[in-house]
C-alpha cells in the first residue's frame, strides 16, 4: 500500500523534468529546470539552493515554492513548508489541489489537525485516500469504503493503495477487515500504535486464511523495527508454517529482535551475530544484506555493527554503521557520492 511517506516524497519531489531531453538539447535557461535536473542528478544541496534562488527571484513561481517546501520537509521546518505552500496557493490555479494535498501531508508529519481539511480541499484521488486512512484510524469503516470506491480503479499507485484498503474492508472475515485499520495507523505514522494492536487482530485470523502467515510475518518485522521485540517474537510464535519461499525470513527477523535487544540490555551480541552467520547460504544475498544493516541499526551498537555488516561498500550497510554510531565504518562503507558526502560532513 503506498504510505503517506512515500506519497510525500512523490508530490513534493514530483517536478522533476525530463532528464534526456535537457542532455539533448542543452543547459536549461529555466532556474527551476536546471534546479530539477540537479535534484534527478542526486546533488540534492544544489537542487534547493537553486529553487530558493528562483522562488526570490519570481515569488510567484509555483514550481519553486513547490522546491522550496521539498527543501524545508527534508531540514524538517514544516513550519515553513506550509508557509512557503500558503503563499503559493493564491499563484497556483488549477494546480492549487496539488498545492493542498502537500499542505496536507506536512500538516501529517507536524502532527496539525489540518490534514483532513487540506486532503479534502484538494479534490484529489490522493487526497480522498489520506481522508479514508484518517477515517479508518477512527474506526470508521463505512466512510471509509464510501471515500475509496471511487478512486479504486484510477490507475497508478494512488489506485493500488485504494484497492489494497478495499480488499481488506471486503473481506467476509471481520478480523483481515480489522487489519484496514492497523495498515491506516502505519501510514499515518501512527506506527507504534498499529504494531501494538495489530497482534490481537492478526491471530485471529483462521488457520486456513491464504494470508494469515504473510500478515504475521510482515507485522513481526513492522513490530521489531519499532522496538516492539515483544509483539514480534509473539507474532513468529503464531506462524505455523512460514509463507512459501520465506523461511529464510522467519529466520532472520528472529535474528533481528536479538539484535534489537541489545539496545535495551536484554539481548546477547554473540546471539545476535550467530543468528544471522546461521543465515548464511539460506538467505538471498540482497534480502541478507539487509537484514544486517535492520539489525545493526537497531542494536546500537557500533561494535556489533561491525561484526553484522559485510565490509563491500553498499548504502545499507553505511547508512547502519552511521546510525549505530560507529562514523568510521560508515565512512568504509559509504559508496561514492552523495550519501558518502553527507556521511563525510
Amino acid at each position: 500500500m503506498l504510505s503517506a511517506s512515500t506519497l510525500l516524497l512523490t508530490l513534493l519531489g514530483c517536478q522533476v523534468v525530463d532528464m534526456v531531453k535537457e542532455q539533448i538539447s542543452g543547459a536549461s535557461t529555466d532556474p527551476v529546470a536546471e534546479a530539477d535536473a540537479l535534484l534527478a542528478s542526486g546533488d540534492v544541496t544544489g537542487a534547493l539552493a537553486g529553487y530558493e534562488a528562483a522562488l526570490a527571484a519570481d515569488p510567484m513561481d509555483v514550481d519553486a515554492a513547490v522546491g522550496v517546501a521539498y527543501g524545508a520537509y527534508l531540514a524538517d521546518e514544516l513550519d515553513r513548508a506550509d508557509q512557503v505552500l500558503a503563499s503559493a496557493e493564491p499563484n497556483a490555479g488549477e494546480r492549487v489541489g496539488e498545492i493542498k494535498l502537500r499542505r496536507a501531508l506536512v500538516a501529517l508529519a507536524s502532527g496539525d489537525d489540518a490534514v483532513g481539511e487540506h486532503a479534502e480541499a484538494s479534490g484529489l484521488p490522493a487526497g480522498k485516500v489520506l481522508m479514508a486512512e484518517l477515517a479508518l484510524a477512527d474506526g470508521e469503516q463505512d466512510e471509509a469504503v464510501e471515500l475509496l470506491s471511487g478512486v479504486r480503479e484510477i490507475p497508478g499507485p494512488v489506485g493500488d493503495a485504494a484497492d489494497g484498503y478495499l480488499t481488506l474492508l471486503e473481506d467476509p472475515d471481520p478480523s483481515v477487515a480489522g487489519l484496514a485499520e492497523n495498515y491506516a495507523l502505519w501510514a499515518l505514522g501512527e506506527r507504534s500504535v498499529a504494531v501494538r494492536s495489530v497482534e490481537e487482530v492478526v491471530k485471529a485470523m483462521p488457520e486456513d486464511s491464504d494470508r494469515k502467515a504473510t500478515e504475521l510475518l510482515l507485522w513481526a518485522g513492522r513490530a521489531v523495527s519499532e522496538g516492539e521485540t515483544q509483539v514480534a517474537s509473539n507474532l513468529l510464535e503464531a506462524i505455523s508454517f512460514p509463507p512459501p519461499g520465506q523461511a529464510w525470513r522467519v529466520m532472520a527477523t528472529r535474528a533481528i529482535i536479538t539484535c534489537a535487544d541489545v539496545s535495551s540490555g536484554d539481548g546477547d551480541p554473540e546471539a545476535c551475530v550467530a543468528g544471522f552467520e546461521d543465515l548464511e547460504g539460506k538467505a538471498p544475498a540482497d534480502g541478507l544484506l539487509h537484514a544486517r544493516a535492520t539489525a545493526a541499526m537497531l542494536a546500537g551498537d557500533g561494535n556489533l555493527a561491525g561484526q553484522l555488516l559485510p565490509d563491500h561498500p553498499n548504502a545499507a550497510s553505511a547508512m547502519a554503521a552511521f546510525n549505530s554510531g560507529d562514523a568510521d565504518l560508515a565512512r568504509q562503507l559509504a559508496p561514492s557520492g552523495l550519501l558518502s558526502e553527507h556521511i563525510g560532513n
